[in-house]
């Protein structure tokens, strides 16, 4: 009787075994026949979607050749991680003049709050995503990096957007 029960258990195990192998194989048969999503990086890149957000980035205004940051530091209070640091100081004019703009890539978790509270919309949610580095110091941009992965600023959405908010405003009233 006691024989019977292993002998039993045994040609379970071995049916089962037997089961997931072919299972294995129809599935490495059904994908065999799928189109190949490969991509031969970094000679092909990934399309990437609309709204993607890369690394935050200062683009650079065509018209006056710096960026639009007026070192507020909205962008800074808000950020959930801590990452953004801007300094600045009052000028002779009454204006807040940028000391220091640094943002740590490495603790950033791209969720794009920055850009939402900025003022003048000078922080942008870039398409930048080769960021890997082999030191977490040379993680740490500057406002010169940043203009560099910003680039130039195509159009100016500021009144566009201010638009949007005031129109908001009203219709809450």
């Amino acid at each position: 009787m006691q024989s019977l029960k292993i002998i039993n258990s045994h040609l379970k195990e071995a049916w089962y075994t037997l089961y997931s192998i072919a299972k294995g194989h129809i599935v490495t048969i059904r994908n065999l026949f799928r189109k190949k999503v490969t991509v031969q990086y970094p000679e092909q890149r990934l399309e990437l979607p609309e709204g993607y957000r890369g690394a935050p980035c200062l683009p650079v205004d065509p018209e006056t050749g710096i960026d639009r940051c007026i070192g507020c530091g909205a962008c800074a209070r808000i950020c959930p991680t801590q990452t953004i640091t801007v300094e600045s100081h009052m000028g002779e004019d009454k204006k807040r003049i940028v000391d220091k703009f640094v943002i740590n890539i490495g603790l950033c978790m791209f969720c794009g709050l920055c850009e939402e509270v900025c003022p003048v919309s000078a922080i942008k949610m870039s398409r930048e995503y080769e960021l890997a580095d082999f030191s977490r110091d040379s993680l740490i941009y500057d406002r010169k990096r940043l203009n560099e992965i910003g680039g130039v600023q195509e159009t100016k959405d500021e009144p566009q957007k201010k638009e949007k908010v005031s129109t908001l405003a009203k219709e809450g009233e």
